[in-house]
């Protein structure tokens, strides 16, 4: 359970026994925790735009094949890659970013509030882009967990709770697996039976390679 006055949003499998978590507050704050001893190993603050605007502030927060610390920085309008000491590794600026992972190409793939995907490269040009004008018949809100599956597609979660009433929510699509040329593989929309619910996060359960090995951040 997170501390009062805090939030946690993201959480990253470390091996079998430690989890990375991110927690909203003030201060912001990674922590490494040995899920076995309940120890937490190591602690690394996070500086953000609004220390007292909890909610605001950061949503996924990844430790990469390198060992350093990639967090979309919500608050602060830009993805940020530091390393073990704190110090700032690689910066570029995104509106409203949710998520951000280290692709095995070396380009980083982010997701946005603002309605986007984007992959950009070292230099922080980006080299793809998905947006809502690339998919007719459809909505494009608020995109929140992004993944770059096996086949080379991308899986976009998109959440859709803050800018519609739930009587509409069955008007638009949770889920799509996008190609490179932006065509849509599947959309899955599902209101009932099951009721999904607005989506945040989704994981394909036949993707080759292991989870908290840091496989699936291709």
């Amino acid at each position: 359970m997170a501390p009062d006055h805090t939030e946690i949003h993201s959480r990253q499998a470390i091996g079998l026994d430690r989890v990375l978590i991110a927690q909203n507050g003030n201060p912001a704050q990674a922590l490494l925790i040995n899920t076995k001893t309940n120890d937490v190993e190591k602690t690394f603050t996070i500086p953000v735009a609004s220390p007292d605007n909890v909610h605001g502030q950061l949503r996924r927060v990844h430790l990469t094949g390198e060992g350093t610390l990639l967090v979309a920085q919500m608050d602060g309008d830009k993805v940020v890659e530091y390393d073990g000491a704190g110090n700032v590794l690689w910066s570029v600026a995104v509106a409203s970013p949710w998520d951000a992972v280290r692709l095995n190409n070396g380009n980083t793939l982010i997701s946005s509030n603002k309605g986007f995907v984007r992959e950009v490269n070292s230099t922080g040009e980006a080299v793809w882009e998905v947006t809502g004008s690339d998919l007719p018949g459809y909505v494009l809100r608020n995109v929140q967990e992004v993944t770059r599956i096996s086949n080379g597609n991308t899986l976009i979660s998109n959440w859709v709770a803050g800018a519609y009433k739930p009587a509409d929510w069955p008007k638009t699509v949770q889920f799509f697996e996008v190609t490179p040329d932006k065509k849509i593989v599947w959309a899955l929309s599902s209101w009932q039976n099951p009721d999904l619910g607005p989506a945040t996060s989704i994981q394909l359960l036949d993707q080759p390679g292991i989870a908290e090995n840091g496989d699936l951040q291709r």
